[in-house]
């Protein structure tokens, strides 16, 4: 097995060709030896009863009388009731065993006698007189030679024919490998010359294209995530460079105030603002690269993620109580048995991600839906502020990593543009999609299918609930 594997494909496919040629051939050639063997002993059989049927017949008209002598060639010998050979045509080697043939019975049997191989029957005729015994024979060399000459023949013949599938086998392999090299040689060519361009399909629809689109199709997503990785970098380190600078020339400027603590003071609480940020900008690049390499999970009932949207809530109502924003939330509580591939902490982050943007961006006194319902199918969130929106050509980009739109929100929320992003990639990884749109305020929608079939019970209800937040006194 070892020698096997070390051997390329078309060796492997030309040497398994011939094991099996030689073994179909092999098995061909003692079938055909077999039926051409049975067929000459038939063939002698019959003869034999044929030669020994006129004396039969004669033997039975005149028992007792004087049989003719056989005709010339012809290997034939007449016993008597008494054991004497009357007539006999029989070689003296093969007539000294008349006794012995006797012996054997009426069957057709072979006997070897010096050099010479005949095929012997005897044939009993039961007359009034005694039973008479007319013994025919011929001799077996020339079928056996002819025999031996036709298996020697279907022996060549067989010999041509495995050498011929290993040809044809070698050859075709070739043929069909052909596209498989010249598909590595342009491959390696790409490489070298650092081509983006994928591998050429060719105009035949059979496996060796599919095996091309299916790389093409690994390839460019690849491409995609190495491009993913180094937009990351790029973006990372463009994002990083800015507040890394103004926390150096912070903490410079906090060392020329280190005499004045009221300065030094302002300046520290500036510097930790400053930290704050990056370790917001850290904290959601690692949340994101975590959800993108994250395998898929086991996902959440219904009713898991409907108490997490509860809960999410309380912790938005929290934040909320500041600019005294109304959360209104609405919850289709409905037994149900789907599943959706998310788990429910995950779903908690994406509504904390989405209600805290949409508590940035409204006014002072504003108001925030959050509803929540489910159909057999698949289960819609959805995040409504009446906020002023975004900018239209913003909405394209808006789920790219560190996008932010110039106006609107931008100025209101100050965050690191990841929020949006990292909501897409747990949603993306649900399987799911999440669209924005601008409509009296602004909203988010996001639709997870279900992983088995909603089976509703009876005694469904609807329960809504509502929350004001009042103003602090």
């Amino acid at each position: 097995m070892s020698v096997l594997r070390r051997l390329t494909i078309r060796w492997r496919i030309t040497l398994g060709t011939l094991v099996i040629a030689a073994v179909l051939s092999a098995g061909a050639v003692f079938a055909f030896r077999a039926q051409v063997q049975n067929i000459l002993s038939t063939t002698t059989s019959t003869l034999l009863s044929h030669d020994s049927a006129p004396y039969v017949a004669e033997v039975l008209a005149h028992p007792g009388e004087n049989v003719d002598a056989p005709g010339r060639g012809q290997l034939v010998a007449i016993v008597d009731p008494s054991g004497t050979v009357v007539q006999t045509s029989l070689p003296k080697s093969l007539g000294a065993k008349v006794g012995e043939i006797l012996a054997l019975g009426d069957d057709v049997k072979s006997i070897v006698v010096a050099d010479d191989t005949y095929r012997v029957l005897n044939s009993t005729v039961v007359t009034n007189v005694g039973d008479w015994h007319v013994i025919t024979a011929r001799n077996e060399d020339s079928s056996i030679l002819s025999l031996d000459r036709i298996t020697q023949a279907l022996i060549v013949g067989a010999v041509i024919i495995v050498v011929g599938f290993g040809i044809a086998s070698w050859l075709l392999t070739a043929a069909a490998l052909r596209p498989v090299n010249r598909m590595r040689r342009q491959a390696r060519a790409l490489v070298a010359e650092g081509s983006t361009e994928p591998l050429p399909v060719g105009p035949a629809t059979d496996e060796l294209s599919a095996l091309a689109m299916t790389l093409n199709e690994f390839i460019a997503e690849v491409r995609q995530s190495v491009d993913r990785e180094r937009q990351l970098v790029s973006d990372a380190s463009h994002e990083l460079r800015t507040p890394l600078a103004i926390l150096m020339t912070q903490l410079e400027l906090a060392h020329l105030n280190s005499g004045d603590a009221a300065a030094l003071e302002a300046e520290i609480a500036t510097a930790q603002r400053s930290v704050e940020r990056l370790s917001a900008l850290s904290t959601g690049l690692l949340e994101l690269s975590q959800i993108e390499a994250r395998a898929p999970e086991n996902g959440s009932s219904w009713s898991e993620l409907a108490l997490e949207v509860a809960a999410s809530v309380d912790r938005s109502r929290l934040l909320a109580v500041a600019k005294s924003v109304t959360i209104d939330f609405d919850v289709t509580d409905e037994p149900s048995d789907a599943s959706y591939l998310i788990a429910a902490g995950n779903f908690g982050r994406l509504l904390d991600n989405l209600s805290s943007n949409a508590i940035a961006a409204v006014d002072e006194g504003g108001t925030v839906r959050i509803a929540l319902q489910h159909s057999p199918s698949e289960l819609v969130l959805n995040v409504v502020d009446d906020g002023p929106g975004m900018p239209d050509d913003f909405l394209p980009v808006a789920f790219d990593r560190f996008s932010r739109p110039d106006e609107a929100r931008a100025k209101r929320t100050g965050g690191s543009g990841l929020g949006l992003a990292i909501v897409h990639a747990m949603v993306t990884a649900a399987k799911g999609r999440v669209t924005l749109a601008n409509s009296d305020g602004f909203s988010v929608m996001v639709t997870l299918p279900s992983t088995r079939k909603d089976r509703p019970r009876p005694g469904t209800s609807r329960v809504k609930k509502t929350g004001l937040i009042p103003e602090p006194e």
